[in-house]
Formats: structure tokens, sequence, C-alpha cells
């Protein structure tokens, strides 16, 4: 009886061991790991997971830049990942203010996303803007931290994200923003006017959805217009 009472007893013991035991792990949107974070330690948000075929090696610091890839301005920010597409690479760049005729200015601001293979390069897109003639104070700078890389559909490729403001003025008004996205040579784009906080009041917050959102996935504008509101403030004063 004894040895029949044992021999159940490690019957069910060796039933049990053998069960599936494995947990799913998902990174949660307060976890840091190095392929997410950017150099200021912000976190990209992907909102939605990827597979085998994913992006992989998401880095917010574009490196050394092979020799092919040309560029005009200084490199303010960037990001290097791998999707379906290969080795990608942007960069953001600035140029300094230029003088022209008398009193007026111009400054220019650019992105370039590139398929790195190897020391050889091949320009995805281009983006370029601008503000000339301008004989005021003159702003077209990047909004820091403001640079995603996602894959919000799932299909591989990544997307990127990016945020600028930019004005030419002589008083205490709002800034243009822009926020423009690519997935591959696809553009989508948010334009308007940031929300100016002062002591006196509140001043612009305006945003237009360009119409290219209209044929976009259907998580892009969601996300767009998150990414806009985290950034679209400005405060001056107490």
């Amino acid at each position: 009886m004894k040895f029949l009472l044992s021999f159940l007893i490690s019957v069910v013991l060796f039933t049990s061991c053998g069960k599936d035991n494995k947990t799913n792990h998902s990174v949660r949107d307060s976890e840091k790991t190095d392929s997410q974070t950017d150099p200021q330690g912000s976190l990209s948000s992907t909102g939605s997971k990827t597979g085998d075929d994913g992006l992989r090696n998401i880095s917010y610091e574009p490196g050394k830049l092979p020799a092919s890839v040309k560029y005009s301005g200084k490199v303010v920010a960037g990001a290097k990942w791998d999707d379906k597409n290969g080795n990608n690479l942007l960069i953001i760049t600035e140029t300094e203010e230029v003088k022209q005729k008398e009193d007026f200015r111009m400054k220019e601001l650019f992105a370039y996303q590139f398929i790195v293979n190897g020391e050889e390069t091949k320009l995805l897109w281009r983006l370029n803007d601008l503000i000339k003639d301008c004989p005021l104070d003159i702003t077209l700078s990047f909004i820091p931290k403001s640079l995603t890389i996602t894959d919000l559909d799932n299909n591989g490729i990544a997307e990127n994200t990016l945020i600028y403001k930019m004005s030419c003025k002589g008083d205490v008004s709002p800034d243009d923003m822009k926020l423009i996205m690519h997935e591959a040579e696809t553009k989508y784009a948010i334009r308007g006017m940031m929300l100016l906080e002062t002591p006196e009041g509140k001043f612009g917050n305006d945003m237009k959805v360009d119409p290219s959102f209209d044929s976009a996935p259907k998580e892009f504008l969601p996300y767009a217009k998150e990414e806009w509101e985290k950034f679209k403030t400005e405060k001056l004063g107490n």
C-alpha cells in the first residue's frame, strides 16, 4: 500500500514538471533598453510589437558617417536602425544664419534618410526648409527629443517622425511648427502654430493635418497628433 502511494505521488510530480511553464515578455514603455534609448535618455515609442521582420538595432546616435554621405549644415540630431529596407541612417542638420543683402538674413534646415551598404549609400529622401529675406529674428530649429523611430503598422518598415519650429519676427508671438513623418519615401505632415503661454495669456495653438494622412495606415495620424501635443507648447515668464 505504501509502495502504491509513493508511486502515485511520483507520477503526479513528474507530470506537473512536464507542463509548459513559458511566459511571454514584452517591453513596457517605462523599460529602458539600449536599442530604444536616445542620447538624452528618452525612449522611442514603437506603439506596437515587432516580429522577426521588425525594427532592430535602433540608436539615436548616427555615429561616424560614411564618406559617401553628403549633407549641408551641422548635424544636430540623427538615428540609425535596421528594417526590411536594410541599414538606415537619418540625420537632421541646420546651417548658420547667412547674411543676404543689407540687413536680410537666411537660415536652412535639412533632414536626410540614407540606406547604407558598407561605405556606399543611397539617398531615400531629403527634406529642406528655409527662412530667407528676414530682417528680424530668425528661428529655424529642430525640437530636441522629437525624433522617433517606430513601426506602428507592423510591416517591418520604420516610420520616422521629427518636429521643428520656425519664425521670422521681432515681437513676442508663437512660432510656426511642422511635424514631418516618413515611411520609406512616403511623406506625411502636420503644420500649424505653437501654443505660447505667457503671464498675459495664451496665444496661437493651430494645427492643420495634411491630406497625405487620408491614405495613411490608421495608426499614423493618432500617433502624429500625440507627438504634436507633446511638443507644441512654449512658455514665457512665470
